[in-house]
């Protein structure tokens, strides 16, 4: 008689013994652990899982649905929605301090005036247009912000932005 979980059998045993996703868990950052647990089996387990790994962030939209289908809710529970508030309060907050940087650095008249050194184009923006320290830290916090609530081109445009004013790291600024 033949095997009917054989070959189905062979290659879960062949997954399980080769997943190294439990090994990297611990060198990677949440957002990069959260779309590999996406194209694993849809288990309690494993949404328990991905709303450990959620709880840190601001993807409370997320997070709602995940906990109400753990839970067998029909809707999230208050919480999430009470959070989700404050999330979107920050982020029009971060929006607004950033806002005449962020134009600034998406005016083609103000952008052409730059060069390949980033303190010089600092003190252009300062000089010329009145950009604080403040300002570029803001853009900063914004572009994390962003990050952490999963709108990951958002925030990768907001942080190429801050890049192109500070490089990685400097101290004037950061």
């Amino acid at each position: 008689m033949a095997d009917t979980n054989g070959a189905n059998g062979a290659t879960e045993d062949i997954i399980e013994k080769y997943d190294v996703l439990p090994n990297m868990i611990q060198y990677l950052d949440r957002h990069l652990i959260f779309p590999l647990l996406e194209d694993r089996e849809d288990s309690t387990e494993n949404k328990q899982l991905k709303a450990e790994l959620l709880k840190g962030t601001n993807m409370f939209d997320y997070l709602g649905k995940l906990d109400a289908d753990i839970k067998g809710l029909g809707q999230p529970a208050k919480e999430f929605a009470a959070k989700r508030e404050e999330v979107i309060k920050k982020r029009d907050q971060l929006e607004e301090q950033t806002e005449k940087l962020r134009g600034l650095l998406e005016d083609e008249a103000v952008v052409s005036n730059f060069r390949s050194d980033k303190v010089a184009n600092l003190k252009y923006l300062e000089t010329e247009h009145g950009v604080t320290a403040e300002m570029v830290n803001a853009l900063y916090d914004f572009g994390n912000f962003q990050y952490s609530c999963g709108e990951y081109q958002q925030a990768a445009d907001v942080l190429y932005q801050f890049r192109v004013l500070v490089g990685c790291v400097d101290a004037t600024v950061r």
